[in-house]
Formats: structure tokens, sequence, C-alpha cells
């Protein structure tokens, strides 16, 4: 995903999450009731105040993520850095950058669940809540850039470029504001859009490499916050006059993160810097609402300009 598509749809899911959020607060203020004439009559999800607990477990499919880790070729030229004797000379090696991009990358998919606690407006539709959720470990698989080592010292060998595929593993926690718009309701189904920004703990493990003999140290993996964001969209069905089944659909983008540059043999290497961290997620969960008006009451029909 490009960088500006990504920036374009989180500042909208943060766009749409405040307006949501303001919106449920002006609805509250308003009395829970638009002003103006009456055009039409849209059902809502049910009374003002509804609080609720929420527990979810789901499937998370994961986006392929941008990985970058650099890669230096050694070239040889005889006569520079050392005589033009037709020999490699450790004077004469060099290495240049070949570039960082890491082809036919590969995140595991992976189960999730988690829990949270909201309210809702009532009258209008729209609730706001707080959701924590743990994905479980997904192997990230990756191919850098095919590398060429140089010759060694003495009569010129031509050397054999080496594919040298990258291995490590991603776990994340996600803290997230959620902001729904409940769009109606229809006997016990109430469809609903949201959207949620929060902040992503994404834990690294060491990045190891299986493809060259000369490179058997891991490089050390790290633990980091990230920018995170989501839009979702699902529905609820009402299983009794507390109880909410939500099934729902939700885009996650858990941001990034990158390993330290130090590794198990004590060197200093390049950092792998993996980026968009997304995935597309599927979950069932179950609200359980609380307080003298939950979701027993009568439908209410609010007026729409």
């Amino acid at each position: 995903m490009t960088i500006t598509l990504k920036a374009g749809l989180a500042i909208a899911a943060v766009g749409l999450a405040a307006g949501l959020a303001g919106g449920a607060s002006a609805a509250d203020l308003n009395g829970g009731w638009a002003r103006g004439s009456i055009k039409d009559h849209a059902p809502v999800a049910g009374p003002v105040g509804r609080c609720y607990f929420r527990g979810d477990v789901g499937y998370s499919w994961s986006r392929d993520p941008n990985v970058k880790w650099p890669v230096n070729n050694g070239v040889w030229t005889d006569g520079v850095g050392g005589p033009l004797d037709g020999n490699v000379d450790a004077g004469e090696i060099t290495y240049v950058y070949a570039g960082d991009t890491v082809s036919d990358t590969s995140l595991e998919n992976g189960w999730f669940g988690g829990f949270g606690a909201g309210c809702g407006s009532g009258s209008r539709g729209l609730r706001g809540e707080v959701m924590f959720n743990v994905h479980e470990e997904r192997k990230l698989d990756g191919t850098p850039l095919t590398y060429t080592p140089a010759p060694p010292v003495g009569p010129p060998i031509v050397p054999t470029p080496i594919d040298d595929p990258l291995h490590t593993s991603i776990k994340t926690y996600t803290l997230m504001f959620n902001a729904y718009h409940d769009l109606g309701k229809w006997g016990n189904v109430t469809p609903y859009v949201g959207a949620g920004v929060g902040v992503a703990y994404n834990m690294l493990s060491d990045v190891y490499f299986t493809g060259n003999p000369a490179l058997v140290n891991r490089i050390h993996g790290n633990r980091d916050l990230s920018l995170a964001w989501s839009l979702m969209a699902g529905i609820g069905y009402q299983i009794s006059d507390r109880a909410i089944l939500d099934f729902g659909y939700r885009y996650l983008d858990m941001g990034k993160i990158k390993s330290q540059r130090s590794d198990t043999g004590g060197f200093v290497n390049p950092a792998v810097v993996i980026d968009d961290i997304a995935a597309h997620e599927f979950k069932i969960g179950l609200r359980y609402h609380f307080g003298s008006d939950c979701c027993a009451q009568p439908v209410a029909y609010a007026p729409m300009k």
C-alpha cells in the first residue's frame, strides 16, 4: 500500500471515529432527538445510555507486509587498492549497495481475541468503546536481493550469487478506541459501521537467514509501539434483553516494527524494517449490556431532516 493511500485511510479512520464520537455527544446534548422538520423516520438501535462489556474471538488474514533489508555486493577491481597483478588483494575489494527490497514476503494468518467496554448514545445509534486485542505469533518470511560475495584473496575465482531468505515472527497487542454508528434495528438485527484508532505493541522475534553459510548469527528482534487504525462493519443480533451477538469485519493496520542492529555474535548489522503490518479480520463477539435502560426497551424513532 502506498504511503499516500495509507495516510489517507488512517486520516479517514481518525476522522470517522472523531465524527461518530462527536455526533454521540451532540445527540446526548440534544436529548437524543434531531431538531427540524420530519421528512423521514429511521429506526435506531435503542434508548439513551446503554453501556456494555464485550468479548471477541476471530481469525486474521494477514496482508503481505513491506520489508526492507539492505544488501551490499562485493566488487573486485584489480589495481585499485593493490598491485595490478591479476590476483585478488584485500585492498582491491569494495562493497556496493545493491538495494533493500525484500520480495516474496508472507505473514502467516492467525487467531486473535480480546475484551473491552463501551457505551451508546441511544436514540441516534452512536456508541464508543475501548477494546484490547491479542494477536497470536505469526511467522514472517521474505527474500532479500541476491547477495554476490567478493572473491577470496588469491587467484581470481568467480563467486556464486547467494539467495538468502530471511525468517522471523511477529506478535501484536492492540488497544483501540472504536466509534460505531448503528444503522437501524430490524427485528433483532442491527447493522453497523465504525472506525478505530489506537496503538499496537508489536513484538518481533530474532531474524535469521537460511541461504548464506557465512551468515549464521541471528539479528536481535525488538518490541515497540506503533500507531494503529481500523475500519469496521458488521451486524448485531439480539439474543436476550441484555445480550447481543456481534458478527463483524475489520481492516486493521498495526503499523510497523524494526529489528535491532546487534546480532547473537556481537556484530552490528543493518536493521530489518517491517512496515504495513495489516490484516483483514472476521470476528464473533458477545456484548452484555447493563443498566436499567438496556436492550429490552422499545425501539425509538428519531426524526431526520
